[in-house]
């Protein structure tokens, strides 16, 4: 729940139109997302074709979390 409360105030900070779901490895797996943000231990777990996987190293660290976020949806064409 740290990292959901970190991800949200960084997408809300760059205006971006988001749902965020807490899900495990696998339902992210089947999930119909644009971004995934885990863990470098969950990442090779996730199986999605379709989304970008993000790995946060730290959940805590509100810098990283602004900056992947940053990168990640300048990556998408937001």
């Amino acid at each position: 729940m740290i990292l959901k409360s970190r991800l949200k105030e960084a997408l809300n900070a760059q205006g971006v139109d988001h749902i965020l779901d807490v899900t495990d490895a696998s339902a992210a797996s089947g999930q119909d997302a644009d971004l995934i943000f885990t863990s470098d231990e969950l990442a090779p777990k996730i199986r999605n074709k379709k989304a970008k996987i993000v790995i946060i190293n730290n959940f805590t660290d509100r810098t990283e979390i602004r900056r992947k976020v940053e990168q990640a949806v300048a990556e998408l064409g937001g």
